[in-house]
């Protein structure tokens, strides 16, 4: 038996070892009446959706949930969270038009460089390689 004991011991992931491979910050994520809830994505809706598990999870986890008697907080939740997702989207969109005139920027300096250069194709100097080297064409 004292064998069997011992693989068990060295098939075990190095990951459940305390000495390797194991974060001290780790918290693990809140838990409410026994079920993990995820914090919610916007700050300002926090106390909604705190309220809202606390229905769904404690005082209506048996049947309340099911006839819809915590159907008032899910709504306001969700208003909330659209209401956060449109601010960020408004800020996103304002940035992303920042971003797009300075490339467009970019490429008018480009394309003024680009056909400076071909406009001045005519040196002497270079001599251009004839077309159809390859396949003699």
């Amino acid at each position: 038996g004292g064998s069997k004991d011992k693989t068990r011991q060295e098939m075990q992931s190095p990951l459940t070892n305390n000495d390797v491979g194991v974060d001290p910050d780790y918290i693990p994520p809140p838990k409410l009446n026994g079920k993990i809830i995820k914090p919610n994505k916007y700050p300002a809706c926090q106390s909604i959706h705190q309220m809202y598990y606390e229905c769904s999870l404690v005082t209506e986890a048996s049947f309340g949930k099911f006839v819809n008697r915590c159907g008032g907080l899910k709504e306001r939740l969700d208003e909330c969270n659209v209401r956060e997702q449109n601010i960020v989207r408004k800020a996103k969109l304002a940035e992303s038009k920042e971003r797009k005139a300075i490339i467009e920027q970019r490429m008018e300096a480009i394309e003024i460089r680009v056909a400076a250069k071909l406009a001045g194709k005519g040196d002497p100097g270079k001599e251009e390689p004839k077309k159809g080297w390859f396949f003699g064409i």
